[in-house]
């Protein structure tokens, strides 16, 4: 009696394990939905679902792993809603636009994971983008990934509980055994990652495909060479790869073990992963003498065991699927898209979103050169302002060592090689008063100012501004990003004439590079200035800036075009720049504080020249574009001068709100090859009005050092955000 209760028992308890380890099992008969032609264009993308038939799956429960993949073209999602990236996949996370896990330009296969429902929402935004050729299909493919699912190898598991199983048979059994097209084989244990996955599945003794009896392993032996010790992978795909290597040595009653020499045994590269229990394999003789030859898993964690083939202790066995050759569980969907035409007939070349990124890379660099060449000069004024002098930065024969040999490098280098030395490297290399006012007096303006009015720009006071800028602009949705750096010198020349008025002139040379999308679309800019300007004050209190200004940029742009990415276009465009800003100042001094009241008004046309792309037959020919900026602000500055030992500390606070007036500009194009038909874009300002919000401070060092630092934060249309950190240094000489 106690002999069939324990038997009934230990039933009871692999029925029970049974059913825990499979009740998350579901049997799939799902199936996949798709269109089966779509009207496509070359140049943007288009909704699956505008055929008429929206993709979807149906039948499935769980969690599911869905890839599209293309024979041609691209492909993408938009709604990307609780859905996850898979491993291997070019693929989503949820909430995230940009796919991760990619490589190159043309994406052909994106794959994520998520439930059926989540599944289907993205799928709904499934859009598609064609290159022109015919026959495309696109598969849609889904693979159950249930608790039986390991998602680091793409593998599924079955474990097969039994009252009493030998090696051979679970061996036998599990490849005969199918799952979702997939053909099985005994479990093989590959990694740590893999058996530690196994081990949370299993609670009992469970056969794994491993042996070192010559039944089953695939090594030829010579002569003298053992067989015993040398363990193998004997089913799946890893059928013949060695991983453990030991040899036996009788002594006694005793077995001895010890590494085989490597004419004897050699592990196979890549499958060196073991986890057996201290001391083992032991090859201990098992039950009626038997040699352990067959590898299991222990219930209880501990590691690999090896025990005689038909050892009866053994109650469960791992069927593993995937990783064959030539197999896939999947249940895909596939349709043919027939290309009817390459244009709809509401087929627009801007379309194409970088395209648009470049026609509006360069409208932003065209604002972002106005703004750089205004800035330092209307700084400068300040200074005046603030200090009723002309003289804070001065040169005073200072030699700069630059190897103007490598003059396309920096500004400053240009500078001099430009300006000052006009290409002779034998010349002296410095900036100087000398050399800057002969420079300036040389300047058909300066022989303007001399000829009409009498004004000899000698002993006029010297300053410079530059800066490095790295920055990035998100555009709308829709739209591709673009992401700039900038380096930019700024040299200028003043005095004080009719003692209430600072009068000067003002040199500026950029260098920007503007990356558009991640494909290779780029904006190379090389940009240079000329501005003049006057500070004029009636009383201690009142002043008015002003400065106009002209400026050239130098444009080589070269466009990526995904029907033919290896052969990108390639064109240059010039951009006469012309620009004014008047500025009404209102200041206040009080013991030791410094108000400012200031209104300012600014207006800048870039007209940017005509020209041709060169490159394939996408190339294009755009006409001439106008891009006004006009913007007018109102602001307050609170100064605080605290005396120091050696010099001033003022610390700072600022404030400007901006009313952008910038209005609409049109760009236009045609094909090179159909000249007659002209496509239009709009680019338009994104954004209305702007407030800027501005700490920082001044250490003005007596005869020494001059520091300034700030923190800025522009707020455009109470939402969207730029942050800014500034730090300056400076020395008079």
């Amino acid at each position: 009696m106690e002999f069939i209760l324990r038997k009934l028992a230990r039933c009871i308890y692999i029925t029970f394990f049974f059913i825990i380890f499979f009740s998350s099992k579901i049997v799939y008969s799902g199936e996949v939905t798709m269109p089966t032609s779509l009207t496509t264009d070359t140049t943007d993308f288009v909704l699956l679902s505008s055929s008429g038939v929206t993709p979807s799956i149906s039948g499935y429960s769980g969690t599911l792993l869905v890839s599209a993949t293309a024979s041609a073209g691209n492909i993408k999602i938009t709604n990307t809603t609780n859905i996850n990236s898979a491993n291997g996949y070019c693929g989503y996370n949820d909430n995230t636009s940009t796919p991760v896990q990619c490589t190159g330009s043309s994406l052909t296969e994106v794959g994520f994971r998520g439930t059926q429902a989540n599944i289907n929402n993205a799928l709904a935004t499934l859009s598609f983008k064609g290159d022109g050729s015919t026959g495309t299909t696109i598969t849609v493919s889904v693979t159950p990934t249930g608790n039986n699912y390991n998602p680091a190898n793409g593998h599924y598991y079955q474990l097969v509980a039994s009252s009493s199983v030998s090696w051979a048979t679970a061996k036998t059994a599990a490849e005969a055994s199918t799952y979702e097209g997939l053909t099985g084989y005994l479990v093989t244990v590959t990694s740590e990652s893999e058996n530690n996955f196994l081990k949370s599945k299993i609670s009992t003794n469970t056969w794994i495909g491993a042996s070192d009896n010559s039944t089953y392993t695939s090594t030829s032996y010579s002569a003298g060479q053992p067989t015993e010790g040398t363990w193998q992978w004997v089913s799946g795909p890893e059928n013949g790869k060695t991983f453990h290597c030991q040899v036996e040595v009788l002594n006694g009653d005793n077995d001895v073990k010890a590494p085989a020499a490597s004419n004897e045994c050699s592990v196979a590269t890549g499958y060196s992963y073991e986890d057996w229990k201290s001391g083992e394999p032991n090859d201990h003789p098992g039950v009626g003498g038997g040699d352990e030859d067959c590898a299991h898993l222990y219930g209880n964690g501990s590691g690999w065991n090896d025990l005689p083939c038909d050892d009866v202790g053994v109650h469960a066995y791992i069927i593993e699927y995937g990783g064959t050759a030539g197999e896939s569980a999947t249940v895909s969907g596939l349709t043919t898209l027939s290309i009817n035409s390459t244009e709809s007939d509401d087929y627009n070349v801007f379309d194409d979103k970088e395209l648009v990124g470049i026609v509006e890379g360069q409208s932003e660099s065209a604002k972002r050169f106005i703004y750089s060449s205004t800035y330092p000069v209307l700084e400068r004024m300040e200074w005046y302002r603030t200090t009723k002098k002309n003289d804070n930065i001065k040169f005073q024969d200072l030699g700069i060592d630059i190897d103007i040999t490598n003059k396309d490098t920096y500004p400053y280098a240009k500078l001099l090689d430009a300006y000052l030395l006009k290409g002779d490297v034998n010349k002296e290399q410095k900036l100087s008063n000398k050399n800057i006012e002969k420079f300036i007096s040389e300047l058909p303006l300066s022989q303007y100012l001399k000829n009409e009015f009498g004004m000899v720009p000698r002993k006029w006071k010297i300053w410079s501004s530059g800066y490095f800028k790295k920055g990035k602009i998100k555009l709308k949705s829709g739209k591709v990003n673009q992401e700039f750096d900038s380096d930019a010198l700024t040299l200028g020349m003043d005095k004080i004439i009719r003692k209430n008025t600072l009068f000067g002139i003002a040199i500026r040379l950029q260098d920007e590079d503007t990356d558009v999308g991640q494909s290779g679309t780029q904006i190379k800019s090389d940009a240079k200035s000329a501005t003049i300007y006057s500070s004029w004050h009636k009383n201690s209190s009142t002043f008015i800036d002003s400065l106009i200004g002209y400026g050239y940029i130098e444009n080589d742009l070269t466009r990526v075009v995904q029907a033919n990415p290896s052969n990108p276009l390639t064109g240059n465009r010039g951009v006469k720049q012309y620009f004014t800003s008047i500025k009404f100042n209102k200041i206040r001094d009080k013991d030791n504080f410094t108000s400012l009241l200031f209104g300012r008004f600014d207006y800048g046309l870039s007209k940017l020249e005509s020209f041709s792309e060169l490159g394939n037959t996408h190339a294009l020919r755009f006409e001439e574009q106008n891009l006004k900026n006009k913007s007018i602000s109102i602001g307050a500055l609170t100064k605080y001068k605290k005396k120091i030992k050696k010099g001033y500390f003022l610390p700072y606070g600022r404030i400007e709100f901006f009313e952008n007036l910038t209005p609409d500009s049109e760009a236009k194009a045609s094909y090179i090859s159909d000249p007659n038909t002209t496509y239009y874009y709009t680019v338009k300002e994104d954004y209305s009005n702007s407030l800027k919000l501005e700490l920082g401070f001044d250490l003005n060092l007596i005869d020494s050092w001059y520091f300034s630092s700030s923190i800025r934060r522009l707020i455009k249309n109470n939402k969207d955000y730029e942050n800014e950190f500034a730090i300056k240094v400076s020395k008079p000489f």
